[in-house]
């Protein structure tokens, strides 16, 4: 099937399963492939035209950013997914404004909202007293420290 009939979900899984190939240079290839496809569908869906859009609740949930015991664990795991987050056209999400302020790839504007994003989940580990305390501990630090990653590393790097 090719892509650009592929669904946002599928694009997605095809992503994660190159981001780990062999071959860089046809992983590099396929994932330019799928970057145009969601900038594509990312116009289509600001422009107001009915496009499918991604589940998720947000941007991170969509590229399968997770951290904490039930997350991943790996911190340079999920650095790349957040490298991929700075570079990639995002694909229809939530509505139009939501997707529209998080800027375009390789911004500096995507950059601070992914850094204010991740220190929101920080700051909000303190109002969840529900929780396991432990979980948010770790959950926290896996943030903390991918906050550090995203600060030290310049765009211009990915």
């Amino acid at each position: 099937m090719p892509l650009q009939n592929q669904s946002n979900e599928q694009l997605m899984k095809m992503l994660h399963n190159i981001i780990g190939h062999d071959d860089r240079a046809r992983a590099y290839a396929k994932k330019m492939q799928l970057y145009n496809i969601w900038e594509l569908r990312n116009k289509a869906f600001c422009s107001g035209q009915n496009v499918e859009v991604m589940s998720g609740d947000g941007l991170l949930s969509a590229f399968r950013y997770n951290v904490g015991d039930g997350g991943i664990t790996q911190a340079s795991k999920r650095q790349l997914i957040l490298d991929h987050i700075l570079e990639a056209p995002i694909p229809p999400l939530v509505n139009k404004e939501y997707t529209e302020k998080w800027g375009k790839p390789n911004s500096p504007e995507r950059k601070r909202r992914l850094i204010r994003t991740l220190k929101g989940f920080v700051s909000g580990v303190y109002k969840r007293t529900a929780y396991n305390q432990i979980t948010l501990s770790r959950a926290k630090s896996h943030w903390q420290e991918d906050i550090d990653y995203l600060e030290k590393h310049s765009l211009s790097s990915h």
